[in-house]
């Protein structure tokens, strides 16, 4: 700015300074309007934050007033000891329950296993006696029908009749003894 003689500001001149600064005043503002409209809206992500920050606020209001937190240690360290106990009793209550099923299918199977080691005995018993039992049968094959034919009386004949029937004979031939073949004369 020029000043004139009695130092004063040229009217001019100021009026375009001030034009000047309004021009970029205006400017400023209009940038300003426009860089909010370019802004997004934050309205949804910060009602989800302060709902976060209430269920926040409402934990931790129950864990200000909860039990635990009034207890002095050793009163807290009595409530433990005490569920702690009642945990075991439980656990306890538990094992047994499964010890006393445990031993339940234990019964089981040993049963199971004696009964199949009873079976195997039997089919062994049962393979002995009916060895036996053809072993007996061979011998009372053997012996009775001789003793029978001896029982019976002579006029049937049925030992000479067993005997042809045994070497595959008439029963007239069987009765006679075999003669042995005759030799060749020895060659002095």
């Amino acid at each position: 700015m020029t000043e004139t003689a009695t130092n004063q500001p040229d009217p001019a001149q100021a009026f375009e300074a001030v034009r000047r600064e309004l021009s970029l005043l205006h400017s400023a503002v209009a940038g300003l309007a426009a860089e909010r409209e370019k802004i997004p809206d934050y309205g949804e992500t910060l009602g989800r934050i302060a709902y976060a920050r209430g269920e926040h606020n409402k934990r931790l209001a129950a864990i200000e007033h909860s039990r635990a937190i009034s207890l002095s240690p050793v009163e807290l360290v009595k409530e433990i000891t005490k569920a702690a106990e009642t945990v075991r009793i439980e656990d306890r209550r538990m094992l047994d329950t499964a010890r006393s099923a445990f031993d339940q299918a234990l019964g089981r199977v040993d049963g199971m296993i004696r009964r199949g080691q009873a079976t195997d005995r039997q089919v062994k018993r049962e393979r002995w006696h009916a060895a036996a039992g053809l072993l007996i049968g061979m011998l009372i094959w053997a012996v009775l029908p001789g003793a029978i034919a001896r029982s019976l009386p002579a006029s049937w004949h049925v030992p000479e009749w067993m005997a042809a029937r045994t070497m595959g004979v008439r029963a007239s031939e069987a009765g006679q003894r075999p003669t042995a073949p005759e030799r060749p004369a020895e060659r002095r």
